[in-house]
């Protein structure tokens, strides 16, 4: 309790109001030091008291500050009269120094001055010069001598060194010159040894194939290099054509256009004039030598056409009697067709149901047929013409008849054979039967890729059984056909495609040779198993034969070697 009254005044102030309380205590504290300050002031005031007892100071402070003043003043001038002494001083100290500096130099000048002109008199002592009013006469005609003497001298070395630089410069390009000859003689040489070495080796494979005779030609002797050139581009753009089919011909051509290899071109002459000689009809020619062969060939040529010309006029057939060769021979080809429809109709794999062929004669080539031979008094102008043959005729009756249809390059000749073919007038289709679908045209997107292979596959086993069936008719003889059939990677193949197969083999009667891994076991025929061994750095081929087995018989495997 007792402690609690002390702290009985501070209790009974309001917390809330110490912001006030804060503010009024620091209003106290500065009053306080203000108050401090005055008594301070006081305090000093009073022990200052006695220095202002006496009476005259303020006229003697009057005094010292007028005294200050004009003291400073004189002072102040003082200092500006030191200055400008000390830079008269700096001033003439600098003088000074200039001043010994050139009397320095000036003594050394005069002294150099004063050995040089010792110097001289010494010299003109040894010289033996004598130092007198005409020495200076003397001095200046030896000058102007030795001067013109000297402009004569640079005049000479002048003139000399203009003939030392053109010597140079023609001694350089001599130089030059014998440089550019002496490799010019060298590239010569080498030609001219190159040249006669393919000379001698041309020589040697002329006179071992017998073609110097040929060769030799006299005329080619006096022609230029220009002329020689052109008839060469000539030749080789003619030959390019002629041996345009022939491999080893086109071959030895290419290897001859080498111009470094002379004897390429003999070797391709070689190999021309050995091909002709080869394919000389020695019933018609009686020559060896294919130049010769040609000409006598060419009038024989000449004369045959000729013969044929009148041979033609005298069996000349007329249009008329084509078409009707024509109509026949269509009408022959859509009857087999018809057979091989026959044997297609039993064809079925997959979703086809039936294979079979349509053939059509085209409209265009129909049309040909009924000018032929019903019309032909119409295009007799053609037929009857003796320029043209029937083969012309007929392109040109072609042109006429379809004018819309463009020809390209073919020349008429060629285009009339193409027309007397029967198999340009035939147009072929091909369609099979898919169920509900019904008949369908086999085309790309109608059939799936394994009906494509089976429909092509059927209609060439078809083909190959009538071409069977017409040989032993024309043979009049019951030969049994020999079919093979060969398959390669049958790894692709799966057990069930292999008896496929087999099964297609042993309905068709054809026999199969086949490549198949150890993995495929057949049930017929032979399967022969080749291992290679090496044996004393030796290597056999160890074969091993083994036979099939069928559904009745199912016995052992046995193997046998066949061969070692």
């Amino acid at each position: 309790m007792a402690a609690l009254e002390g702290c009985l005044a501070t209790l009974e102030s309001d917390p809330e109001q110490f912001d006030k309380l804060e503010q009024a205590y620091q209003q106290a504290d500065e009053r306080l030091q203000a108050v401090k300050q005055q008594l301070f002031a006081v305090a000093d005031l009073a022990e200052r008291r006695p220095h202002f007892a006496y009476q005259d100071a303020a006229d003697m402070l009057t005094q010292s500050s007028e005294l200050n003043e004009q003291l400073k003043a004189k002072l102040k001038d003082a200092e500006q009269v030191r200055q400008r002494e000390r830079d008269a001083l700096k001033q003439v100290q600098g003088q000074n120094s200039q001043y010994q500096q050139l009397l320095a130099s000036l003594k050394s000048a005069h002294q150099s001055k004063q050995e040089t002109l010792n110097e001289f008199k010494r010299e003109f002592a040894e010289l033996g010069v004598q130092a007198d009013e005409e020495a200076l006469l003397r001095a200046q005609y030896r000058r102007d001598t030795l001067y013109e003497q000297m402009h004569q001298a640079r005049q000479r070395h002048s003139e000399l060194s203009r003939g030392i630089t053109s010597l140079e410069m023609e001694t350089k390009s001599l130089t030059k010159e014998l440089r550019k000859s002496l490799k010019q003689y060298k590239e010569l040489r080498q030609f001219v040894v190159n040249a006669k070495a393919g000379w001698c080796s041309v020589l040697r494979i002329a006179r071992d194939n017998g073609v110097e005779k040929q060769l030799n030609r006299r005329e080619m002797a006096y022609m230029s290099a220009e002329e020689l050139r052109s008839l060469s581009d000539k030749s080789l753009g003619a030959l390019r054509l002629a041996v345009a089919d022939n491999e080893i011909l086109r071959d030895a051509l290419r290897a001859s256009e080498d111009v470094g290899r002379p004897e390429r071109k003999v070797l391709f002459y070689v190999a021309v004039y050995q091909h002709l000689r080869e394919r000389i009809r020695h019933d018609i020619i009686r020559t060896d030598d294919p130049v010769e062969a040609i000409e006598e060939m060419e009038v024989e040529l000449a004369r045959l056409t000729e013969e044929l010309t009148q041979r033609e006029q005298r069996l000349a057939i007329s249009s008329e009697s084509v078409a009707n060769i024509i109509r026949k021979t269509i009408q022959r080809e859509q009857n087999r067709i018809r057979m091989l429809n026959q044997g297609l109709q039993s064809v079925g794999f997959g979703q086809v149901n039936g294979v079979r062929l349509n053939v059509s004669i085209r409209d265009t080539h129909a049309q040909l047929l009924m000018g032929l031979a019903e019309h032909a008094d119409q295009h007799q102008d053609l037929f009857g013409n003796p320029n043209l043959t029937f083969s012309e005729a007929m392109a040109k009756l072609f042109q006429r008849l379809n004018p819309h249809i463009d020809m390209g390059q073919r020349s008429p000749q060629t285009l009339g054979e193409e027309l007397l073919d029967y198999r340009n007038f035939l147009e072929l289709g091909i369609e099979v039967n898919r169920g509900t679908d019904g008949w369908l045209k086999a085309e790309s997107g109608a059939l799936s890729t394994g009906e494509a292979i089976g429909t092509g596959q059927a209609i060439l086993l078809m083909v190959i059984q009538s071409w069977e069936e017409e040989s032993r008719r024309l043979r009049g003889k019951d030969v049994i056909p020999c079919r093979l059939l060969f398959l390669d990677e049958a790894a692709r193949l799966d057990a069930k495609s292999i008896s496929t197969l087999f099964e297609l083999c042993h309905r068709l009667d054809m026999q199969l040779l086949i490549a198949a891994p150890e993995n495929i076991s057949p049930e017929q025929g032979t399967t022969y198993k080749l291992v290679r061994k090496i044996l004393n750095d030796r290597e056999h081929v160890h074969v091993v034969g083994l036979r099939g087995f069928g559904e009745e018989k199912r016995q052992a495997l046995a193997q046998e070697p066949v061969l070692e």
